[in-house]
């Protein structure tokens, strides 16, 4: 049994990014503490938040309420709300897995129910695309009517590595510069309500949020419709993953690379000013 390189007990991962073999206890000090210096670098939670959580009962949503849910236990300023989207299909897994692990974690919860999609405006989307996009505007609609000032969703690094390589492959960078999206009408004072959209797992890959949710025994396995094999999205997952498999590592600098071109973009807009 291969030992943790921090400790004498078993190890039950290895990161091949990081050439560490880890415990269970020490893979999930890992996993906080990414998900804390996440959580630092938005710099929003100094002085109180309400922050609505995007939960479909999968295993990512499920594990990012949990860990935020006890982050931030003993702050009376911090106010969680999960946002569960029924799609309208009859039974309704999704949402009802959803609302089994808001009870569980005794986080209040509403569900919206995601408007019919026109026939015709599947002719100029692919449908994960445009479901994914209208998925995401509900929860910001659900955030600004309930006074949330951040919305937090489940993606890991998996998720933004392939965001970052389908926006370069389709020549559309900017598409994922924003790290904030306007809702709604403004607000008094002439000021526009922009809430903060956060990703609190994107430095942690899949199957780190994988095994952290089945050792805590959180959500199901992940709900959401998947990309069809022969789409764009399907292909460059199945080759994003391999390359991330050949080059440990891969998906991180991709996230960098975004990182440094967002920051870039903040100190040319000071300057500007």
């Amino acid at each position: 049994m291969t030992k943790c390189d921090k400790c004498p007990r078993s190890a039950i991962i290895y990161q091949r990014y990081s050439g560490m073999h880890l415990c269970r206890e020490h893979f999930e000090e890992d996993v906080h503490r990414k998900i804390r210096e996440a959580l630092r670098k938005t710099r929003l939670f100094g002085s109180g938040a309400r922050i609505a959580v995007g939960l479909d009962g999968g295993r990512k949503s499920a594990t990012l309420a949990f860990v935020i849910k006890n982050l931030f236990a003993r702050r009376r300023d911090i106010h969680l709300l999960a946002v569960i989207i029924d799609e309208g299909k009859k039974p309704s897994p999704t949402a009802d897995q959803a609302r089994d692990v808001a009870e569980r974690l005794e986080i209040p919860y509403i569900v919206k129910s995601l408007p019919p999609l026109p026939a015709q405006s599947q002719i100029h989307d692919p449908s994960y695309r445009l479901n994914s996009a209208r998925r995401m505007k509900l929860l910001f609609c659900a955030a600004q009517e309930n006074d949330a000032g951040i919305l937090a969703t489940g993606e890991d690094l998996d998720d933004e590595a392939l965001e970052i390589f389908i926006s370069y492959l389709r020549g559309d960078a900017d598409a994922i510069m924003s790290e904030g999206i306007p809702a709604g009408p403004a607000v008094p004072g002439n000021k526009e309500h922009k809430i903060s959209w956060i990703k609190p797992l994107q430095r942690i890959p899949e199957k780190e949020v994988r095994l952290y949710a089945i050792g805590h025994d959180l959500g199901f396995a992940d709900a959401g419709e998947e990309p069809d094999a022969d789409s764009l999205r399907g292909q460059a997952k199945k080759l994003l993953f391999g390359f991330d498999c050949r080059h440990p590592g891969t998906n991180y600098s991709l996230l960098r690379g975004l990182e440094k071109r967002r920051a870039q973009e903040r100190g040319q807009q000071g300057q500007s000013l």
